[in-house]
């Protein structure tokens, strides 16, 4: 078996330092594109109740 190597505190901090990094960007690059959809899905919504109220007044 291989013994563990000593790794610098600065190697060790940056390399922690990317992975927290990236987490956050993927967790906000994750949240993003969800108020678009809420918008598309509430105009979507909107413009049902509209066709709805059509097919009632035809």
């Amino acid at each position: 078996m291989v013994s563990l190597v000593q790794v610098s505190p600065l190697i060790e901090l940056g390399s922690y330092s990317a992975l927290f990094l990236s987490m956050a960007y993927g967790a906000r690059r994750y949240n993003y594109p969800k108020p678009w959809a809420e918008g598309e899905r509430r105009i979507a919504a909107e413009a049902k109740k509209e066709r709805d109220k059509q097919k009632c007044m035809e």
